[in-house]
């Protein structure tokens, strides 16, 4: 290495070590900036993701009519199948505004309104499975149920007056127009979002042709070639897991809700929803949705707690077996050790979103290594040969 190579390298050691230097000192002013960035492009984040489920539904149907119908694809057809995959969500949502929610307000009212019932029976239940338990037995004897079922509600009235009466009141009407100004802003981030989505669904081709036009014009060909392979591999792999984890929770809330109704278990409407939503967390978010739901039905009957915990391993055996291969198949081909992994890591970085996001992204990252991984043993071996 002659004098002017090393001089270049010292130069790029000192100006490293300086970014690095500025990086740690200015750490928290770099964090606020790019939250800063984060929230002026949180609309148009969340408009690409309502855009992507569009295209899915879109895509899906597209292929069906094809199939069906043995028909070619057109512009016109394209049109009118994102407008059908548009009603298709706000039908839904609409179904769910209408239909669910009020089923799920009643069984929360429900719940609320027997919830002293629910405590004396439990109490009763308890004393009637300890009963060759002295100690226990006897303590539950001493205990005063109906103090302890009033407990929760005198202790929360407690609260209210007391922030009542110290003023906390006041700070409710101190703060009518941030609530005001906080609420306007969710709503036009929210409009914008899905115009902005629209807008990407409807120009999807000149999305994607100008997106290739600048990768060719600024990447040299091998690695425009590198970066078009990486970004099918996320949109396929995105597609696998959004879709068909939206329809498998979908189908698991729908069997959970139809056997609650069957076997006569109570709040079958918001076991299902709970149960569905919880099978967002992969491997063990629908098991934990599960046995919270059984502790609240165990609290009205305990038979039907347990009948319900044995209706649920049975229907996620048949999901599991069955259902989830043919939905959501091996496509997204993420080994359930580094599931934990992603889910962890998601969860510490971005909460519940962080969760269902950092599956797919992790997957992307285990998939595009495997394939360096084999591309450099490939080398080895033809260099040994």
């Amino acid at each position: 290495m002659d004098l002017h190579e090393k001089e270049k390298m010292y130069q790029r050691l000192i100006i490293f070590t300086l970014l690095i230097g500025m990086v740690i000192y200015y750490f928290e002013k770099i964090i606020g900036f790019l939250a800063w960035i984060g929230a002026m492009c949180l609309p148009f984040l969340f408009g690409a993701g309502l855009a992507f489920v569009f295209n899915i539904i879109s895509n899906n149907l597209m292929c069906y009519l094809i199939k069906w119908f043995d028909i070619k694809e057109t512009k016109i057809k394209r049109v009118l199948s994102n407008i059908l995959a548009i009603f298709l969500v706000l039908a839904v949502f609409a179904a769910f505004v209408g239909i669910v929610i009020p089923k799920i307000l009643f069984s929360i009212q429900l719940l609320m309104s027997n919830f002293p019932q629910m405590i004396y029976e439990f109490y009763i239940w308890l004393l009637d499975i300890t009963k060759h338990v002295d100690l226990v037995h006897n303590f539950l004897q001493h205990l005063d149920i109906n103090a302890f079922s009033t407990f929760a509600i005198d202790n929360v009235s407690k609260k209210i007056s007391s922030w009542l009466v110290s003023g906390g009141a006041n700070d409710i009407f101190g703060s009518i127009f941030m609530i005001l100004s906080t609420t306007f802003s969710w709503f036009a981030q929210a409009f914008i979002a899905i115009v902005f989505s629209f807008l990407l669904l409807f120009n999807k081709k000149q999305v994607v042709r100008e997106t290739k036009s600048l990768l060719k014009a600024y990447l040299p060909e091998k690695d425009y070639e590198k970066t078009r392979h990486v970004l099918k591999l996320i949109i396929r792999i995105f597609t696998s897991y959004v879709g068909g984890t939206c329809l498998e929770c979908l189908i698991l809330g729908s069997l959970v809700t139809a056997g609650s109704l069957i076997m006569k278990i109570p709040y079958a409407f918001l076991i299902g929803l709970v149960v569905g939503i919880g099978a967002l967390v992969p491997m063990f978010g629908a098991l934990v949705a599960a046995l919270l739901c059984a502790f609240f039905i165990a609290i009205t009957s305990p038979v039907q707690g347990f009948t319900f915990i044995i209706m649920f391993i049975c229907i996620q055996q048949v999901e599991g077996n069955f259902i989830y291969p043919q939905v959501v198949g091996k496509s997204v081909g993420f080994p359930p050790m580094y599931i934990i992994v992603a889910i962890t890591i998601g969860a510490n970085v971005a909460g519940i979103i962080g969760i269902i996001i950092f599956i797919p992204i992790c997957s992307c990252i285990y998939q595009l290594v495997s394939e360096d991984v084999l591309t450099r043993l490939q080398r080895v071996k033809e260099v040994s040969d």
